[in-house]
């Protein structure tokens, strides 16, 4: 879209126009600053811009490409009946056993939390029957939405209700997943692109979209799987479905929640199966890296490692990590020269075990001069 005009090329369209046409303002007199005729052509232009913004302003959000905040929501949802994703909250499987005898019962509400105060909420009752001991397992939700709610295995250990049987004890035997942030401008225009081409079900990439439609995930990889017959590999009528939040983990209540949510996306009668992602992280090493002449150097290194953050952590589940795009993400960065061999680690490209998705962090990335 071309550049609408602002305020002095209004002004200039103006003046231009009163020079032509027969009257007897001259170009002096026009520009010279403080002339009753230079107030009022830059009252005019001034306003002239007002509007020029409000009908641009108006031509954006009429685009997919251009409309932000609430006028992309309108746009998508009006096309395609899609809404944006709201930030989530994490969600887990709780174990709970207890020393006790008496039956009781852990009513649906309960809370349980961990050491740094984050609490989960029970979805439903949980009975423990006169002499059982279990452990039982029950559905709980964090009172918290982001990636702060997805914690580690064995870190909900603290009862905060009141509960009947003080010996019942608590914890948490997989992560806590599916706590995403609340969807970006970006990310929710990317996600309208794929409606048409995701409209014919049951292909790959109707899968992978199937499943990220479930508020809580993130990324999805949708494998189908090959069978032997009569010396070739034909498709053996199979998908394993890898999907992840936006931390590079999922649960199995998070896997439930895709499954049922695949019905209208997989062909019919062809099993997909969901496999819930674990992160696995690799250390991402660069020696001799090299500087362009009156760079900052810590602040080129500082944005090579964020660019391969960024990089690393986009990478779907059970995709793999290949070195050529991280050179690439090296040489693309401003100032920073990149000879051969500086890439020490990896060695090689990475690819990451079945359920496994490749993340790095920050305190994983080690760039050297």
């Amino acid at each position: 879209m071309a550049d609408a005009p602002t305020q002095p090329d209004l002004f200039l369209v103006g003046r231009d126009e009163a020079i032509l046409l027969p009257t007897r303002f001259d170009r002096a007199i026009i520009d010279t600053e403080g002339s009753d005729v230079n107030t009022v052509f830059n009252v005019a232009a001034t306003q002239g811009e007002e509007v020029v913004r409000y009908l641009q302003a108006s031509l954006n959000e009429l685009s997919l490409s251009t409309a932000n905040g609430e006028a992309l929501d309108r746009w998508v949802f009006d096309r395609y009946g899609l809404t944006r994703k709201e930030a989530t909250n994490a969600v887990v499987t709780l174990q709970l056993e207890r020393s006790g005898t008496d039956g009781f019962t852990i009513v649906a509400g309960s809370t349980f939390g961990t050491a740094t105060g984050l609490n989960f909420i029970t979805a439903n009752d949980l009975a423990f029957g006169e002499g059982v001991v279990g452990p039982l397992f029950v559905l709980a939700t964090a009172d918290r939405t982001g990636p702060e709610s997805n914690v580690a295995i064995g870190t909900i250990t603290e009862v905060i209700s009141s509960l009947e049987d003080p010996t019942t004890t608590v914890t948490n035997p997989e992560v806590a997943a599916g706590g995403n942030p609340r969807e970006t401008d970006d990310e929710l225009r990317t996600r309208a692109r794929e409606f048409f081409v995701t409209a014919r079900r049951g292909t790959k990439s109707a899968i992978e979209f199937g499943a990220t439609e479930v508020s809580r995930v993130d990324q999805a990889n949708a494998i189908e799987v090959f069978a032997p017959y009569q010396g070739l590999s034909i498709p053996g009528y199979r998908v394993f479905l890898n999907i992840a939040d936006s931390d590079g983990q999922a649960n199995a209540a998070l896997s439930d929640d895709v499954q049922r949510s695949l019905v209208e996306y997989r062909a019919l009668g062809v099993p997909v199966v969901v496999v819930p992602a674990i992160p696995q992280y690799v250390d991402i090493r660069a020696e001799g890296l090299q500087f362009e002449a009156g760079a900052n150097t810590t602040q080129v290194l500082q944005n090579a490692a964020n660019a391969l953050l960024s990089v690393v952590n986009a990478l779907p589940p059970g995709d793999i990590l290949r070195r050529s795009v991280l050179l690439s993400t090296l040489d693309n960065i401003n100032q920073l020269i990149v000879p051969d061999g500086a890439l020490v680690e990896p060695a090689g490209d990475l690819d990451p075990s079945t359920g496994t998705v490749i993340r790095t962090t920050r305190d994983r990335i080690s760039l050297n001069a």
